[in-house]
């Protein structure tokens, strides 16, 4: 029989917050000392990473350069970025540079973010809701991290070079805030890491009775398209080869959550079977 874990004495609301507090503060303790590493190594930082998507020599445009030729397709191949970066205003340089080392930090602590969250949560879960949660946390981290790769390799890439080098007149020369390239860039890689997390958003929602797999077999037509014009929006060239190229993931995890889902109702199904 289940029992759930009690701490020896039972804690009030009071001591909850400070609870709360104390794991807020190692959270926030461990994405400052994720940052030091952005923070002291910014010509690492900022010339292979953030500005990557700006070389030529990125190896997403190699890749698909060898395979545009290797697929006789043309238009895949990207030699030459035609805009330039610069800051607007004085202090742009210093606030850029603390903002990528803080965000930096906390990509790099997401892990331990949620498994800050799994112990908060803990003492009030039963033993085997414990044991389940601690593999849906590594679940997650992994999906979150996918995420943020095919956002770095994939999406981002292709937007920023399509929106930099789309030209309404020859008399107007591409020139961008640097701001603005970044803005860009890590909102594509956050945004990508969370829509990642869609089959264990559909665990949770499965869980709580709010979803279902006959509802999302029933919506799978739809889902489909709602993949095309999600990848549409979020990547501005809409080529049929660049539209393909996102939008097959995207249907991946829906379909990846309707797996996820089923695989719930049916142990739910033991359970009350068991339980009956």
């Amino acid at each position: 029989m289940s029992t759930r874990r009690k701490s020896k004495n039972e804690m009030s609301f009071i001591e909850h917050l400070e609870d709360l507090r104390w794991h807020i503060i190692r959270v926030l303790l461990v994405i400052v000392a994720m940052s030091i590493f952005f923070l002291i190594r910014p010509d690492l930082v900022f010339d292979k990473v953030i500005l990557g998507p700006k070389d030529p020599n990125f190896p997403t445009y190699r890749i698909m350069c060898a395979l545009g030729e290797w697929l006789h397709l043309k238009g895949l191949c990207i030699s030459e970025l035609n805009y330039d970066l610069f800051y607007l205003n004085i202090s742009s340089p210093f606030l850029l540079y603390l903002r990528v080392g803080i965000m930096g930090g906390a990509i790099f602590a997401f892990p331990y973010i949620l498994w800050e969250i799994w112990r908060f949560v803990r003492p009030g879960l039963y033993t085997h809701e414990q044991r389940n949660l601690g593999g849906l946390v590594f679940i997650a981290t992994l999906l979150f991290y996918i995420g943020c790769f095919f956002g770095y390799f994939l999406l981002a890439p292709f937007s920023i070079n399509f929106l930099a080098n789309f030209e309404l007149s020859d008399q107007v020369t591409n020139q961008f805030t640097f701001d603005s390239y970044l803005g860009i860039l890590t909102g594509m890689v956050l945004w990508t890491g969370v829509i990642f997390e869609i089959p264990m958003i559909a665990y949770f929602l499965a869980r709580m009775g709010l979803l279902t797999n006959t509802f999302m077999m029933q919506q799978r037509k739809y889902a489909f398209v709602a993949s095309l014009v999600l990848a549409a929006v979020i990547t501005p060239s809409g080529d049929a080869f660049s539209l393909f190229l996102v939008a097959t993931p995207l249907w991946a995890l829906y379909e990846v959550s309707i797996v996820v889902v089923r695989r719930v109702e049916k142990k739910q199904r033991q359970k009350e079977t068991s339980d009956g």
